[in-house]
């Protein structure tokens, strides 16, 4: 996963005929359809990349 739209494992269910109904909930908090720390901790590395852009805010 190198963006928020890549798919985080294989039990992630957002895909482009199935969007998540919480994506950008699970793109800050995520992942909210399954359970994984590891997808957590992928989410927030994204998060900190980003976060790296002064233009980036979180609300």
């Amino acid at each position: 996963m190198k963006k928020f739209i890549d798919h985080c494992c294989e039990k992630c269910t957002h895909t482009k005929d199935n969007p998540c109904k919480d994506f950008v909930k699970c793109c800050i908090e995520g992942p909210v359809c399954h359970e994984s720390s590891s997808c957590s901790a992928r989410r927030k590395a994204i998060i900190d990349e980003v976060a790296l852009n002064d233009q980036f805010i979180i609300c």
